[in-house]
């Protein structure tokens, strides 16, 4: 082999190595144990246009083998149904029209719920979130086998093509915030899922401390840390899921370019190199392949062959563990990685010259902020 060639494979390889760094350890709920809950906790649902998601959660609410103390959905001037579909259920409803310019929608509606739950335990959960029967049991374990703020990053339940890339985002973003890390490295709290002390949450300032911060779930687990308040990162399994940005492709660019450039600036030096040459050990393997193939070298179209089955075999086996994603369209998996990089480059030029991000109809972040 060439100097080039033996580059080409290490590489490759590297990124295959990092594999078992970045994603060593899958922290699952534990079961629930049965234990009776000893606190109430107050389920608290923030909501703009979600309205077939709230029909689905709001039912799995209703179906808890251990039923909350109440449920407290926030209708941040949905223009959809949700205000009515919330109303067809046993829970109180917040109904918010004039938003503070210094809030973000989210973090407003979240503060408001707050404000009204008398639960001593606090669970925010996103819309698109679904919790098999024993979902909430579980989180109550969880938290009393650590006693302090439970997060999850909801199992990722997909069922249209365009949502696949959505495996890179997400991998990268568990990588990124130190829950897959065999080393305790937290960045901050997964968004879709969060269980907190009201004590704790009023410690930290609630929403109101990170009133004007796109990426809420990253700051609010600064705050924690600020202050020495502990908190634990779990990955979901189908009784805690989610399906993000069920509503086409454009749903889920918006959102990417939302939650990246924030999260990317936070991520610590030595953390964001390991993931810089993870990705670019996995663009590399599709290129090198493409190259000698156009060159003839039939040696490294071999080698590097190998490589990139390699590649879809190790992805295919971290996939299963945090989602439910295509087997086959993985093999298309430089097609997820091209999205990814596009997205990426999108949210950090964003952020860069202070543009303005729409989510949900509102201009959230930039110079033109609503």
């Amino acid at each position: 082999m060439t100097a080039e060639e033996i580059y080409s494979v290490f590489i490759v390889c590297i990124g295959l190595v990092l594999n078992l760094v970045l994603f060593r350890h899958f922290p699952l709920l534990p079961a629930n144990d049965k234990t009776k809950n000893g606190r109430t906790v107050s389920v608290i649902i923030p909501a703009r246009n979600e309205e077939e998601n709230l029909k689905r959660l709001l039912g799995d609410l209703q179906a808890q083998t251990l039923q909350p103390h109440e449920v407290i959905c926030v209708d941040d001037n949905s223009k959809d149904d949700s205000a009515r579909i919330i109303g067809s259920f046993d829970v109180s409803l917040i109904s918010l029209r004039d938003k503070p310019e210094s809030w973000t929608g989210k973090n407003w509606a979240c503060h408001n719920g707050a404000i009204k739950a008398t639960g001593e335990l606090l669970l925010f959960l996103d819309a698109d979130v679904r919790l098999g029967p024993d979902g909430l049991a579980r989180l109550l374990q969880a938290y009393r086998e650590n006693n302090c703020t439970i997060s999850v990053q909801p199992y990722h339940d997909t069922k249209e093509l365009y949502e696949q890339p959505s495996l890179i985002f997400n991998l990268t973003q568990l990588a990124a915030n130190g829950t897959t890390l065999p080393w305790n490295s937290k960045l901050g709290l997964h968004g879709p899922v969060i269980l907190i002390s009201k004590a704790d949450y009023e410690a930290i300032g609630g929403h109101e401390s990170v009133r004007d911060i796109v990426v809420e779930d990253l700051a609010l687990g600064q705050k924690l840390k600020e202050l020495g308040l502990s908190f634990k990162l779990y990955i979901g399994d189908p009784q805690v899921s989610y399906r993000m940005y069920s509503n086409g492709f454009r749903s889920l660019f918006q959102g990417w370019v939302k939650n990246f450039a924030t999260g990317a600036a936070n991520t610590s030096l030595l953390l964001f190199v390991l993931i810089f040459f993870w990705i670019g050990s996995i663009t590399n393997s599709p290129r090198y392949l493409i190259q000698y193939a156009i060159g003839g070298n039939s040696t490294m179209v071999f080698t590097h062959g190998i490589l990139y089955l390699v590649w879809v075999l190790v992805l295919y086996l971290i996939a299963k563990k945090i989602g439910r994603f295509n087997p086959i369209g993985l093999i298309f998996f430089p097609i997820h990685v091209l999205i990814f990089l596009i997205i990426f480059l999108v949210s950090v030029f964003t952020r860069l010259f202070d543009l303005p991000i729409l989510w949900k109809d509102r201009v959230i972040a930039g110079k033109r902020k609503a």
